[in-house]
């Protein structure tokens, strides 16, 4: 296998989160996730990754499909999060338990992964418009 880097490991995981939910959701529930998807960027950004994943994991729904795709992705091997003892616990656990430069990281990488997802959202999910 060929070695990617993080910015194409991204995109393919984003790429695929996104690809899954296109076929799982209908019509309406696609203008939802793409709305939300272009959302959590700002949300991150005005209000921090852990107001931000708060909100989206209360939610529920479309919100919640975000939710989990953000928490698989920075608790994954080698993301900020990352290690099994973390991935159990879930995002907004490990986010009250973990240091301000984790953190800090960890809410770079989101805003990364999700300038990825809401791009591909928008651009598998056109019938949504």
């Amino acid at each position: 296998m060929a070695i990617q880097s993080i910015q194409q490991a991204r995109a393919k995981y984003a790429l695929e989160q996104v690809e899954v939910a296109a076929k799982k959701l209908g019509k309406e529930q696609k203008k939802e996730y793409v709305s939300y998807a272009a959302s959590l960027p700002a949300m991150i950004h005005m209000n921090g990754l852990g107001q931000a994943a708060a909100f989206y994991k209360s939610k529920g729904d479309r919100h919640g499909m975000l939710y989990e795709l953000l928490s698989n992705w920075l608790c994954g091997v080698g993301r900020p999060y990352g290690g099994s003892a973390f991935k159990a616990e879930g995002l907004v656990k490990v986010i009250t338990e973990s240091d301000m430069k984790t953190y800090k990281l960890a809410q770079a990488e989101a805003q990364a992964l999700m300038d990825w997802v809401k791009k591909f959202a928008k651009a598998y999910m056109k019938e949504a418009k």
